[in-house]
């Protein structure tokens, strides 16, 4: 879905779609989703989103998560991509929030995909439905990634800022830190062409800058690092 909403960013570094039937667990296996449709799909068609259906779902998904551990459950992955997406079209506060809090948990255990998921939501949801609390929520989580050694939310930030067709006031901190980005390709890390669905850990972070300031691509799944160089849904 990225792709197909997003056609004129032109910034995919992978082939593959957000809503093909694979999605890697936060090791890189990549197993296969069952041939029946996966509920995260079947929420997420127009005008096919039903509580009793989410509900059931997401309590699907905590409970494996909290079986397996943080990171672990290829279940959760699922619903992160799902809120990822709906949230863009059909914002609910609750939902977000909870989103953004476990995302954050798994990202402190190095465990970036929800993470990454969230930035992607920041990014293309902002663009469609500008809300000022939840850009300066983008904002922060931005600048918290980048001082935590990373370029992936950064990246986010300034495709944000290039493609939304309206100004918005950036920190100044963010500023600075743009500025040393010119084109998307600065923000690629040599070696790093990796489907965007492949959840990231500590354990695969590059070290490396990439050869020129940075920029958007927005599309690689391991973790960038840098050197110091339509109705809304009601509440669950």
């Amino acid at each position: 879905m990225d792709s197909r909403e997003h056609q004129p960013r032109e910034r995919t570094l992978s082939s593959s779609s957000p809503l093909d039937s694979h999605l890697a667990t936060s090791y890189g296996s990549v197993p296969q989703f069952p041939s029946f449709q996966h509920p995260s799909h079947e929420l997420l068609k127009e005008n096919n989103f039903v509580w009793q259906v989410y509900n059931k779902y997401h309590a699907k998904c905590l409970k494996d998560r909290k079986k397996l551990g943080v990171g672990q459950s290829q279940e959760m992955n699922t619903l992160f991509r799902f809120w990822s997406f709906f949230l863009r079209q059909k914002f609910n506060k609750r939902m977000y929030l909870e989103f953004k809090n476990l995302s954050l948990e798994d990202a402190k255990e190095d465990y970036r995909y929800g993470l990454e998921c969230l930035f992607r939501f920041f990014s293309y949801g902002l663009e469609k439905h500008f809300r000022k609390d939840i850009f300066e929520d983008f904002q922060e989580e931005t600048l918290n990634d980048y001082q935590n050694g990373q370029l992936y939310g950064l990246e986010k930030f300034w495709a944000f800022l290039k493609y939304a067709r309206f100004r918005v006031d950036v920190d100044p901190r963010l500023r600075k830190a743009l500025s040393h980005f010119k084109r998307l390709e600065d923000f690629r890390v040599e070696g790093e062409e990796v489907s965007e669905d492949l959840p990231t850990t500590s354990s695969n972070r590059q070290r490396q800058h990439s050869s020129s300031d940075n920029h958007d691509t927005g599309r690689s799944r391991k973790s960038r690092s840098r050197q110091s160089s339509h109705s809304e849904p009601q509440p669950v």
